[in-house]
């Protein structure tokens, strides 16, 4: 179009065909390129809305990745004051532990004087048959209390030695996961930071072209 002659004329100076051309093909060209701007402008418009929705999606998963540290941090807290609940059951314990060695040493130094009280007793006679049976019976007696006592202490120290070792076990797992997830999440918020200011950056980019 910038090349573009008019034919003169002899009276009224270009030729009226050649004005009206130009102007015709100057409007085609104006069209055209305002189909192709308004054609530009649609595409970054979708372009702007695509990494506006990518924006909140990323800002989304910062804001959960936040959540779940804190999350974590509180798990954490908790673990350790389960942890720090369970040192007096250790004391206990061991308590427990000596109290059943106390008692077993006295079931083994009460079992050979009853048996030797018992031999003893058979041969004073018939006279004292009932006296026999009586000290045979409060024989028996102690010896079953005394090991029923230790069985009852040996079961309350095995079954808080379980739940000490079971709870203790779980523990250390739950504190070493929460570890492990505390070491990876600065890693996932820095991938995250860095998404999110691309995506801020081609945003503005697409801002500015618009």
């Amino acid at each position: 179009m910038e090349n573009n002659t008019f034919k003169s004329v002899a009276f009224g100076g270009f030729a009226k065909q050649d004005v009206i051309n130009y102007i015709e093909e100057a409007a085609r060209e104006a069209a055209a390129q305002q189909e192709r701007l308004e054609q530009e402008n649609e595409s970054l418009r979708t372009q702007i809305q695509d990494l506006t929705a990518q924006l909140e999606q990323a800002q989304g998963k910062v804001q959960e990745l936040n959540a779940r540290r804190e999350e974590l941090e509180k798990a954490l807290e908790q673990e350790t004051s389960v942890r720090t609940a369970l040192e007096p059951f250790k004391s206990e314990a061991e308590q427990l532990s000596q109290e059943n060695a106390r008692l077993e040493e006295e079931l083994q130094a009460l079992r050979p004087d009853a048996e030797a009280y018992a031999q003893f007793r058979e041969q004073i006679g018939a006279i004292e048959c009932e006296a026999r049976k009586r000290a045979a019976d409060l024989e028996s007696e102690t010896v079953s209390r005394l090991e029923r006592i230790t069985a009852d202490f040996r079961r309350k120290y095995q079954d808080l030695m379980t739940t000490f070792d079971a709870t203790a076990t779980h523990v250390t797992g739950e504190l070493r996961k929460v570890e492990v997830n505390l070491t990876q999440l600065p890693r996932a918020m820095d991938q995250a930071g860095k998404e999110l200011e691309a995506l801020a950056a081609e945003l503005e980019r697409a801002k500015q072209q618009n």
